[in-house]
């Protein structure tokens, strides 16, 4: 809803032009995106192309698509859970809707997505901003850590064709002098960084403005320990990449001639997926096909063609990309039908003030 704010008697508003803004940011990215997927497509037979997304099992599709929906969704409720701590628990609905709305504006532009939604629930609730930056950078932190372990399940389980020639690279044609003195040089850096952070923080004034912004991201990142229920979150990560593994193993049976791979191989492409998506570009746009490509031409025994190979990559990506823009576009709109919240509780706070007057509802 809109309110006008302008007072009787007082002087009417001129509009001001604002500042053109131009999306290098985007532009750029899309091109990379563009050159990835040239380079992936450029020495692939169209026809076998065609032909392989022809034979597609729809109905496979779609349950791969409701496994990812179901993942978004326990992604709402958990970011939901680790909002609490802040004063205030947001719906599921909210927190999905906002989630969704930053799947959508990720097709826009790498990493708007977190603001976006922050945006949307800091708007639409009585939580802050800031403190709901740090609630995201928490659930990313956890996102990494799950990735990470299954990224070490995966090289230790597929030792001969990942594992082995990683080592031999790193020995051979590095040589552990070097990469020692690499983890070295890293290590002293970070410590450096640290010692400068903390001494200049005493040296150099900082406003209070900033400090509060920080203080509140803070407060969110560190947020897990007071969630109510900690096991929740652990449950709620879980059943989000049980979702996304679950979505990458139902699409080997919409797939002429992904049907011989197995569960193993199901956890290997979610892994080289998920580092596709977080590449630099619009929502995976070439870096996840250039991921599934190489990783599918990697596993031993798989009669699978390059063309073929694509088409199963390109189906994956694209059935997720509908999903987002469909979804999202709806949460979207949904999200803006709800009543903003009143803007005296994002004021700051009276230090003198009865704290039993505050509304969180």
């Amino acid at each position: 809803m809109i309110h006008d704010e302008s007072q009787p008697g007082s002087a009417p508003s001129v509009p001001t032009q604002p500042a053109r803004r131009r999306p290098w940011g985007a532009l750029l990215s899309l091109i990379a995106g563009v050159i990835i997927l040239y380079l992936v497509f450029r020495k692939i037979d169209l026809r076998e192309f065609a032909d392989a997304l022809s034979q597609t099992r729809w109905e496979w599709i779609g349950a791969a698509l409701l496994c990812g929906l179901l993942s978004h969704w326990f992604r709402g409720l958990r970011w939901a859970l680790l909002a609490e701590p802040l004063g205030h628990r947001p719906s599921a609905l909210k927190a999905f809707y906002a989630v969704m709305s930053g799947y959508l504006a990720n097709l826009a532009l790498p990493r708007l997505g977190e603001i976006t939604r922050c945006l949307l629930l800091a708007r639409k609730t009585p939580l802050g901003l800031s403190a709901l930056f740090g609630t995201v950078v928490l659930e990313r932190l956890l996102d990494l850590a799950v990735l990470l372990v299954l990224a070490l399940g995966v090289l230790l389980g597929y030792q001969d064709m990942l594992l082995d020639p990683v080592l031999n690279f790193v020995t051979t044609k590095v040589g552990s002098g070097v990469s020692l003195g690499f983890l070295v040089a890293f290590l002293l850096g970070m410590a450096t960084v640290v010692v400068l952070w903390r001494t200049l923080g005493r040296l150099v004034p900082v406003p209070a403005q900033i400090r509060q912004t920080l203080a509140d991201i803070g407060k969110g990142v560190t947020g897990l320990r007071h969630v109510p229920s900690p096991w929740l979150v652990g449950v709620y990560t879980a059943l989000i990449w049980l979702g996304y593994y679950l979505m990458t193993y139902f699409c080997f049976f919409a797939f002429p001639g992904a049907e011989s791979l197995g569960a193993p191989d199901a956890m290997l492409l979610l892994v080289a997926g998920a580092f596709g998506f977080v590449m630099p570009v619009q929502g995976g746009m070439g870096a996840y096909h250039a991921a599934i490509v190489w990783t599918l031409g990697m596993i031993p025994g798989l009669a699978m063609s390059p063309s073929t190979a694509l088409a199963f990559a390109t189906l994956s990506h694209l059935a997720q990309t509908v999903l987002v823009v469909v979804v999202g576009g709806l949460s979207y709109f949904l999200m803006s039908l709800y009543r903003d919240h009143l803007v005296e509780a994002t004021l700051p706070v009276n230090p003198h003030a009865n704290p039993s007057g505050s509304n969180l509802s």
